[in-house]
């Protein structure tokens, strides 16, 4: 026995030792950033890493180079070579990198001590050109030797721009917003912070002449035409496009583009056509569809600068065009997708959709991730990690959604209207109108309620409204009464276990608001209100809450500097921990309450909030959210990817229990000083399982099972038991997973209340089949 107590006691005293972890799978693909063709058809996409692409599988041919801090990437006309710009904030300097795409081969790399603003690769010499510091300088790219900087009577640069129908533009410093050579190599042409656009002479490196008739004082883009005749240009927030003569410096025409701005722009290869893309500015409602998309491209004849095409698909927001060599194919890219168009059949060649565009939530058991931006839905399997779903908002936009406790339904805000919607299937099965757009949703734990701001009613401000969903046909709205400063407009909303309470937070002024509601039948009723420090502004961030070991509830509130941690009495809260500087963005719980899973500096951080205590674990970038059953977790790794991680292995293991022998008896090292209910194992569990707990003093045991909503399942009585510790297999209370009626019960969350004269508390346990 005393061997036995001293290795028991150096199981307790060991270090922990952090292993190294990997993820066991990841969602999506990367972000996309930059597109170019190649002129085998082939795409040349970028992200954190250069990568070949074929377009019509969009699968991965070869990846190559690595994009670091603020990155950007010149690529040649080609495309054949590329230069990646990565700024070092810390060291304000620029690395730049020269690679062959063909034989994905790096050829240089040269070091500047400033940001560059853009460059340009001379299509007949082994030149880079590059603006930093308001002046132009051009490389050998193949030895990385400066050959030279441009000089001569530059203009001074424009503080401000400002365009009548989009407002003011302002910037803090002089910058060359495009650089382009002529086809011949001869001249390069600039687009800066200045009212008109430079022609400079690339063998004298001087400033030549300028194109002047622009209305506002900046140049966004320049694109020069294949034969190298024409340039087209535009202002910031325009709407217009500038057709100039390279030759005479003079301005043929000058058209506006649709209703919104000018994204993007292109020549055809037979420098006929201009496409031209634009991206929506403004949209108008008058509670019904938006008006005003205009997120297409235009296609325009050069000589007469007349409109003779057009074409757009179902995807919104296009940020940029991109044409291939042929001119045959297009790249639409959106915020949602990259769309490869066939410009000859005029139709949708293919589709690249599966990254990461919007805000996104994992489904309590773990199996599904949705991902909701203005625009769009997407949907994956964890198991898979395939894209499942795309949903499209048809001309509305989406705003906040929540995901049901059983995984089942989500919620998305679509404008005036809550969308309940089938997680398999992504069909809508029920719609309830909220009169204004809905700042926050958020699901019970039993799915029959919804929580959300309802429309704003002039005196009575924004209420806290609760939708009963539970008879689809009869969709009923209640608004709550708040208390005392009930008028302002409430942020995030939660539910606790068994709906049991709604809590409301918001900032009021400079102030954290909380707001509690408590649970009787199917009536809330407001409880009180209490202030906090500033609550933290992230639309990831929400209240959370948890069961505590003795059985009373708990509220994590997540701060703009640190989270506190409040305990909920009957007539007000109690602070009972503050954990500073860390969960600014997403906090949960771990299954059993007693580890809270945060963020700190865009890093997972576990703690043993109870203990004020930083749990070690392998590090995980980037913490999006946990399971219910604290099983899975997701993070989002540097190429925007999500992460898939056993969590199980992130927290420590079940503290040591140390047993004679024959593994029967519990041996006791101290006197039980409290009553606890632990937490059930094996957790999660199929067919059985044993609850442990632990006597301070003799009582009359009783465990009740129950499902998530609070319907009774079993009854498992104890009658009067000792004071000790039961936590052993062998002492602990038994249940074979079946109800009063001996039938299995089936998957799903359950929960276990212990009942020992004045003493209560409830966990939660899994099963899974």
């Amino acid at each position: 026995m005393k061997t036995l107590s001293i290795l028991f006691l150096t199981i307790l005293c060991m270090p922990c030792v952090v292993f190294a972890l990997e993820p066991i799978g990841t969602i999506g693909q990367p972000r996309p950033k930059d597109h170019a063709f190649l002129p085998n058809g082939f795409i040349l996409r970028t992200n954190t890493r250069v990568q070949i692409v074929h377009p019509d599988t969009g699968e991965v041919i070869d990846e190559f180079g690595e994009r670091e801090g603020i990155s950007d990437v010149v690529f040649s006309p080609t495309a054949e070579h590329l230069a990646i710009l990565d700024y070092i904030p810390d060291s304000r300097t620029t690395t730049v990198t020269i690679w062959d795409v063909n034989a994905r081969q790096h050829l240089s790399k040269w070091k500047v001590p400033t940001r560059i603003d853009t460059g340009a690769f001379n299509p007949k010499e082994t030149q880079l050109a590059t603006s930093y510091n308001d002046e132009i300088h051009l490389w050998n790219w193949r030895t990385a030797e400066p050959v030279g900087a441009m000089a001569g009577g530059r203009r001074p640069w424009k503080q401000y721009h400002k365009i009548s129908d989009t407002g003011t533009i302002g910037g803090s410093f002089p910058r060359d917003k495009a650089l382009i050579f002529s086809p011949d190599g001869r001249y390069l042409i600039v687009g800066s912070r200045r009212p008109d656009i430079e022609l400079w002479n690339v063998e004298t490196r001087r400033l030549e002449a300028h194109f002047e008739g622009h209305t506002g004082n900046w140049i966004n883009d320049v694109a020069i035409s294949p034969d190298g005749t024409v340039i087209a240009t535009v202002e910031p927030h325009s709407p217009s496009v500038y057709l100039w003569d390279v030759k005479t410096q003079q301005l043929l025409w000058r058209e506006t583009i649709g209703i919104s701005r000018v994204s993007g722009f292109v020549f055809s290869p037979d420098s006929q056509r201009l496409y031209v893309a634009t991206i929506t500015y403004r949209l108008s409602s008058n509670g019904g569809i938006w008006r005003g998309w205009d997120d297409r491209v235009r296609v325009w004849d050069v000589i007469s600068g007349k409109q003779i095409d057009a074409f757009e698909t179902e995807f919104r927001s296009l940020e940029t065009i991109t044409l291939s060599l042929d001119g045959k194919t297009a790249l639409l890219h959106y915020q949602d997708a990259v769309v490869l168009w066939d410009i000859e059949a005029k139709q949708k060649r293919n589709v690249f959709a599966d990254f990461v565009s919007g805000f996104t939530s994992l489904s309590p058991d773990g199996q599904t991730v949705v991902s909701v931006s203005p625009y769009f839905i997407k949907i994956w399997d964890v198991p898979s990690r395939q894209l499942h779903q795309l949903s499209s908002a048809e001309g509305w936009m989406f705003q906040e959604f929540a995901i049901s406790a059983d995984s089942k339904k989500f919620a998305v805000g679509r404008d005036d209207w809550i969308q309940v919607r089938n997680i398999s299937t992504g069909k809508v099965e029920t719609q309830i109108s909220t009169v204004e757009r809905s700042s926050d949703i958020a699901f019970s734990r039993s799915g029959k309620w919804i929580a959300a701001t309802g429309g704003w009613t002039g005196a009575t401000g924004t209420p806290v409204c609760l939708f009963d969903i539970e008879n689809l046909g009869q969709v009923q709205r209640t608004v709550l009464d708040g208390g005392p400063d009930s008028l302002y407009f409430k942020r995030r909303f939660a539910f606790s276990e068994n709906d049991q309470y709604l809590v409301a937070s918001g900032n009021v002024r400079n102030d954290g608001r909380i707001w509690l509601w408590r649970r009787d039948g199917d009536t809330f009723t407001f409880q009180y209100t209490w202030k906090t420090t500033e609550l933290s502004r992230s639309t990831n961030s929400r209240p959370t809450f948890a069961l505590d070991s003795d059985g009373s509830t708990v509220l994590a509130l997540p701060g703009r500097e640190n989270l506190q941690i409040w305990k909920l009495t009957p007539h007000n809260p109690q602070l009972v921990s503050t954990l500073e500087d860390v969960g600014y963005y997403t906090v949960h719980f771990s299954p059993d309450g007693r580890y809270l899973f945060a963020d700190k500096d865009y890093h997972l951080q576990i703690w043993d909030w109870q203990a004020n205590t930083v749990i070690d674990h392998p590090p995980v970038p980037k913490y999006g959210r946990i399971s219910r059953d604290g099983s899975v977790l997701i993070s989002f790794d540097n190429l925007g990817r999500m992460q898939v991680w056993d969590a199980t292995t992130l927290l420590p293991p079940p503290e040591p229990v140390a047993v004679e022998p024959r593994g029967k008896q519990i041996v006791t090292f101290g006197e039980i000083k409290r009553n606890q209910l632990l937490q059930n194992y094996p957790n999660p569990f199929n067919p059985e399982t044993w609850i442990p707990f632990r006597l301070a003093t003799e009582s009359s045991v009783t465990i009740r099972i129950y499902t998530p909503t609070g319907q009774l399942i079993r009854t498992l009585p104890l009658d009067t038991v000792p004071a000790g510790d039961y936590s052993a297999q062998s002492k602990a209370a038994y249940w074979d997973g079946r109800n009063e009626m001996g039938e299995s019960v089936s998957s799903g969350t359950y929960l276990y209340t212990i009942n020992a004269e004045d003493f209560s508390a409830t966990r939660k346990m899994l099963i899974q089949k």
